[in-house]
């Protein structure tokens, strides 16, 4: 498989693929660039989600892609398997020159009871009708000993971490004045769980991650950092296979007690009937956002409301 995405906020263009061996049915071993798996937007579902781009809250605590080796199978019926081991936890703006030589490790287990499968990529939203209940429950955990990848006193390369003020972790003076972070420790769990039937669909997340072991050329104030967080969305297809209305909401739970929170609606028209092409109408409201992206709609410590008008065009 080999995907080019190109953005032109930013003038890039990325170019990433990866190769797959089936030892069996149930054991298929690939290698490329892999997802670390944290958190359930990054199982492959993009671009089938509410609007665009990620929630607030799954951008915040998810990992990123790095080159690995990854298996994943059905070794039971309806419960699925997948496990990762990566470079790094985001290899975006780290090159081999500056990559430590810690791994990132990863693992998932999805049980869909009902039916067997959740629509396609698994995405938000129930554009197919499910006439029988679909249902899904997953957890996803993974580790990893983040390095900044660059020298203190220039600005980090692993860019993926960052703090409930939106800072990033391994940025001077994060966590102390005139002290770097140079390594930590990064541990996630996320569960989430969701459902469609007949146009209706919901799903829900759940995260807890801890950055800890800090390695820095200074005295830190504390020796690990814990968040908490969720979201939810829902969507009603109000027009059958046409026109799709949601809202979507998310809260986290901080050390420093910022507690940052949005909350989104909006609206997806789908011209052709199918996931192909679609127009997208989303609106949010958010208070101290910690994520922050060029891919997306959020800048570290944004409070405001965002109107967005978009389409998404699968070929």
């Amino acid at each position: 498989c080999i995907s080019v995405r190109s953005l032109t906020s930013t003038q890039h263009s990325v170019g990433f693929g990866y190769l797959t061996y089936s030892v069996d049915n149930n054991l298929p071993v690939g290698e490329g660039t892999a997802t670390n798996l944290t958190t359930r937007s990054i199982h492959g579902s993009h671009p089938f989600w509410a609007s665009s781009d990620r929630q607030m809250a799954e951008e915040f605590f998810r990992g990123g892609f790095a080159s690995g080796l990854f298996i994943r199978g059905e070794p039971i019926s309806r419960l699925h398997y997948s496990a990762s081991v990566n470079t790094n936890l985001s290899q975006l703006g780290v090159t081999a020159a500056n990559d430590s030589r810690d791994m990132a490790y990863s693992g998932s287990l999805t049980w869909l009871p009902s039916t067997g499968e959740f629509g396609p990529r698994g995405g938000f939203g129930d554009l197919e009708h499910h006439e029988k209940l679909a249902t899904r429950f997953g957890v996803s955990a993974a580790h990893a000993r983040e390095d900044r990848a660059s020298p203190i006193g220039q600005a980090p390369n692993e860019t993926q971490l960052r703090l409930s003020d939106g800072v990033l972790l391994f940025e001077g003076g994060a966590l102390a004045d005139g002290v770097t972070v140079q390594q930590a420790d990064y541990d996630v769990v996320a569960i989430d769980a969701g459902f469609k039937y007949r146009g209706f669909s919901f799903q829900a997340e759940y995260y807890n991650r801890t950055y800890s072991n800090f390695a820095s050329d200074g005295p830190l104030p504390q020796d690990s950092i814990t968040d908490t967080g969720f979201m939810a969305a829902a969507m009603h297809m109000v027009v059958k296979r046409k026109l799709g209305l949601y809202v979507a909401g998310g809260y986290i739970f901080d050390d420093f007690e910022r507690n940052p929170w949005e909350v989104a609606g909006g609206a997806s028209f789908y011209p052709m009937g199918s996931r192909s092409w679609r127009i997208n109408l989303h609106v949010i409201r958010v208070e101290k956002s910690p994520a922050s992206s060029n891919f997306g709609y959020y800048t570290a410590g944004q409070s405001g409301t965002t109107f967005s008008i978009g389409t998404d065009i699968l070929l």
